[in-house]
């Protein structure tokens, strides 16, 4: 394929993904009070919630609609890349296509449900209760909304790593040896950013942002090393583990 046939593919998996993903949201829009009810589960029950400008109501049911559009759209989404990507595997590796997008749909969606019913239940009272009763919180439901919805994307995008690196591993970018060897710098560089990822500075809450990402980098090392292509595999060095 040329190089404008290349470009004209990317322009059809581009319009494919986006026309889900508007139709998914558009879905979503419908339902978004229900949805917003589901968010504010996790507040204490004298909690409220308010609107302080003419479009905070507008701007938020659309942060709502498409975060949670892009959750339902997942599969059509990521198959319009593995398509785009396929022509470059080899024959062998086309068999993974629905594991991928099914796992890949899976995992993000895991990973919301992760923060919702893990994460969250445990950081927004924690949050709330800063100034015990010297204040009487208003809380502005754009900017609620949108910290649970930053919180549920880094998670959902977290939980795709093992998904990620079983693609890696097949394409023969990474192997477990190389993994492993570079374990403790990545888990420096994964405590820094579950720091910039935690909602507040005490060490539970790192921890249930921290704990994930170690958990799930060490998974990515079991699914890369049976992933990884057999040739690949007999050629590597010895793992130290």
């Amino acid at each position: 394929m040329t190089l404008f046939d290349h470009l004209d593919e990317l322009r059809k998996r581009v319009f494919v993904a986006v026309a889900a993903w508007l139709v998914a949201s558009g879905v979503m829009f419908v339902f978004r009070f229900d949805v917003i009810e589901w968010l504010k589960r996790p507040l204490p029950d004298n909690m409220t919630l308010s609107y302080f400008s003419l479009l905070e109501p507008f701007i938020t049911s659309m942060q709502v609609a498409s975060f949670f559009g892009l959750v339902v759209a997942a599969p059509v989404l990521i198959a319009q890349v593995w398509g785009f990507l396929a022509p470059g595997l080899h024959e062998d590796e086309r068999k993974y296509a629905v594991p991928f997008i099914l796992l890949a749909a899976l995992a993000f969606a895991i990973g919301v449900a992760f923060a919702y019913y893990v994460v969250l239940p445990f950081t927004v009272p924690i949050l709330l209760s800063f100034l015990g009763e010297a204040a009487t919180g208003f809380l502005s439901i754009g900017r609620y909304i949108g910290n649970l919805i930053m919180l549920m994307g880094v998670f959902g995008m977290m939980f795709e790593l093992p998904v990620v690196a079983f693609l890696l591993a097949r394409i023969g970018l990474i192997r477990a040896p190389m993994l492993v060897a570079t374990r403790r710098y990545a888990i420096v560089i994964l405590l820094v950013l579950a720091a910039a990822m935690s909602p507040s500075g005490d060490p539970f809450n790192f921890a249930l942002v921290a704990g994930p990402l170690l958990v799930l980098y060490e998974v990515s090392i079991v699914v890369v090393r049976l992933a990884q292509r057999p040739e690949r595999r007999d050629a590597a060095e010895p793992d130290p583990l």
